[in-house]
């Protein structure tokens, strides 16, 4: 039979498939037995192993001569592959004549057992029996790494053809195996079979005995110890608590002279007939009093309190039963007096100890805070009352000037109207008839500003919510605004989606913003500018007013000033355009009592977009209108 020189290169995968390429070939091989059907605990009694010097395979062996391990071994047979395992289906075998040899154990720890290069190796592994299972094959015992530095687990198989050779019931869970034998693969888990009971060693008993045992032993020396030293013990420790005792007293005695000599608070001791035994160096400095004056008299609670009223209840605080504090006001040696706080604690044989404060700046300070509060609490009421009275006056004034205002502007158009049928005669006429309507309407527009201001500040402004359209209010604000825009020469565009985009708003405060809005746009817009007007929903699912524009725009640090009433980008007598500067404000308080908001972008020189960030109309189906 022609030889493979190496096994290696029979079981080389040189396309990374997991199978070795000459699979299928009819090959010969030649090797030593490591592992034979005479010595091993094999489930499959006509497997066999070769190995040489680069590698070992098994050998699934027909009907002939025995052989054993150490034999050498010429092969001949197809190269297969069942359930992960790879072996020559032999058709032909012959024993070479040679002086037996068994391979040396290769040390095995549990952790590598899975590495395909130990297959087929007679192999030494060591490790913790953690499990005992029988299968339909035989018997194994679940080995773990004994120190606990891997999670890799190993089965010590033998099969139950083989059982009477072996005696796995001498091993318990926890005890630490050593074992010998053929690492091979059966399915997808390797195991180690050993090939006699001799490969099986025990090398470690399980830690439950051995706790035991030290329990007993440990049990017996203490008793033998506890009966020599018990006598000469309890002495020594009678002797101990005696001398820990003492040096516990004084060490009690020294932590109490030193808190109360530097405590931050005024200390005294009074005895059970309520006279000083002692006072602390904080109780003379407050009050002045020294320890040798109060020990010295016996009036000494009417030095401290001169008063009958004070002193009777300074002396049934200390007397009585215990409260939680008293408030006093106390003599000090210069003749002023301090208001003082005094806490109780009861000792043994009717002694007190009582502590004290000087609450003197406190007191004072909080009734600094009350009279600031009142004083506060009165300019705010006061400004309260302005504002309403500052709303209620330019509501009635707006009332009363809109009236007659309206009668004025009617009055002019009918004479420009009548006028102008008379070309040529009356031009004057019609010019100025022009010039009163057009001052009428300005007029008109502030008074309505300033009446609509007025309402939102005062609550007065009643609003409806309810489901409005806001892409039909843009457009209609659009088309009563188109002729000024016109004659200014503005591209006034309205840019909204197909679909309705609701919004929980009242129609008539979205027209009074619009109109704002868009009145500034046109306002500050160069001739040949555009203004957009737009209505969409936005991300976050809120509906949204935008109004962009080409015009003046502002520098971004006045935005923050932008919405206050009266303010406006051009102030004063060199003011470049025209209007009282309330739109805005009134825009802000009807977004604002709508629960929106508004955001301005600007930009000096390129124009600005004010955006109105209103509630989506709850139960109507949103639109999904994106911003254009």
């Amino acid at each position: 039979m022609r030889l493979t020189p190496m096994i290696s290169a029979i079981l080389a995968d040189g396309n990374g498939d997991g199978t070795p390429d000459r699979l299928g070939d009819t090959l010969a091989v030649s090797g030593r037995v490591t592992a034979a059907p005479a010595q091993l605990s094999h489930v499959r009694s006509n497997v066999a192993t070769l190995q040489d010097d680069t590698d070992g395979i098994h050998a699934r062996l027909p009907d002939g001569p025995l052989v054993s391990r150490g034999d050498s071994l010429i092969v001949r047979g197809r190269l297969l592959q069942e359930r992960g395992l790879t072996a020559i289906d032999v058709t032909q075998y012959r024993i070479v004549p040679s002086p037996p040899r068994t391979p040396k154990p290769v040390p095995l720890t549990v952790a590598t057992t899975v590495e395909d290069h130990y297959e087929g190796w007679l192999a030494r592994t060591r490790g913790r029996v953690v499990d005992r299972r029988r299968t339909s094959k035989g018997r194994a015992l679940v080995l773990e790494s004994p120190d606990g530095s891997s999670s890799a687990r190993l089965s010590l198989f033998v099969a139950d053809r083989h059982e009477n050779r072996f005696r796995l019931d001498r091993f318990e869970t926890g005890d630490v195996v050593e074992a010998t034998g053929i690492v091979s693969q059966h399915g997808n888990r390797y195991l180690i079979e050993p090939r006699d009971d001799g490969d099986l060693v025990q090398s470690a008993l399980a830690w439950e005995y051995l706790r035991i045992a030290l329990i007993i032993l440990g049990g017996l020396a203490t008793g033998a110890v506890i009966w020599g030293v018990v006598l000469q013990g309890a002495v020594d420790r009678r002797t101990r608590q005696l001398k820990e005792a003492k040096r516990e007293s004084e060490r009690m005695r020294k932590l109490f002279e030193s808190v109360f000599e530097s405590a931050p608070v005024m200390i005294m001791l009074l005895d059970e007939d309520n006279r000083f035994e002692r006072i602390n160096k904080q109780f003379e400095t407050v009050l002045g009093w020294t320890e040798e004056e109060l020990l010295a008299r016996d009036d000494a609670w009417t030095l401290l309190y001169p008063d009958d009223t004070d002193r009777r209840e300074t002396l049934a605080f200390v007397d009585g039963a215990p409260t939680d504090r008293l408030e006093s006001r106390p003599k000090t040696r210069d003749g002023h007096r301090l208001i003082t706080e005094w806490w109780r604690t009861d000792l043994e044989e009717r002694r007190r100890l009582c502590l004290g404060v000087d609450i003197t700046d406190r007191k004072r300070q909080e009734r600094d805070l009350r009279r600031a509060k009142q004083h506060a609490e009165t300019a705010r009421r006061e400004a309260e009352e302005a504002s309403r009275l500052k709303s209620v006056f330019l509501a009635n004034m707006s009332h009363e000037i809109r009236t007659p205002l309206t009668s004025i502007i009617g009055f002019a158009e009918t004479i420009g109207d009548e006028a102008g049928d008379a070309a040529g005669e009356n031009e004057n006429v019609v010019r100025f008839a022009r010039l009163i309507k057009n001052s009428g309407h300005r007029l008109l527009n502030t008074l309505n500003a300033v009446l609509n201001l007025s309402k939102l500040e005062t609550g007065e402004m009643d609003l409806s919510l309810e489901p409005v359209d806001l892409t039909q209010e843009a457009r209609s604000s659009a088309r009563q605004l188109l002729q000024k825009a016109d004659e200014r020469g503005i591209d006034l565009r309205v840019d909204t989606p197909d679909q309705p985009v609701f919004s929980q708003a009242d129609g008539g405060a979205i027209q009074i913003i619009l109109r704002n809005l868009i009145s500034n746009a046109i306002k500050y817009s160069a001739k040949g500018s555009r203004v957009w007007v737009r209505a969409y929903e936005d991300d976050t699912g809120a509906a949204v007013l935008e109004v962009e524009d080409e015009g003046m725009g502002m520098d971004p640090s006045e935005v923050e000033d932008l919405f206050e009433a009266f303010r406006q980008a051009s102030e004063g007598r060199d003011r470049t355009h025209e209007g009282t500067g309330i739109g805005l404000a009134v825009t802000k308080k009807a977004a604002d009592a709508m629960e929106g908001t508004v955001t301005v972008e600007t930009e000096q020189g390129v124009g600005s977009r004010f955006s109105v960030q209103l509630p989506r109309a709850e139960g109507v189906e949103p639109q999904h209108a994106t911003r254009p």
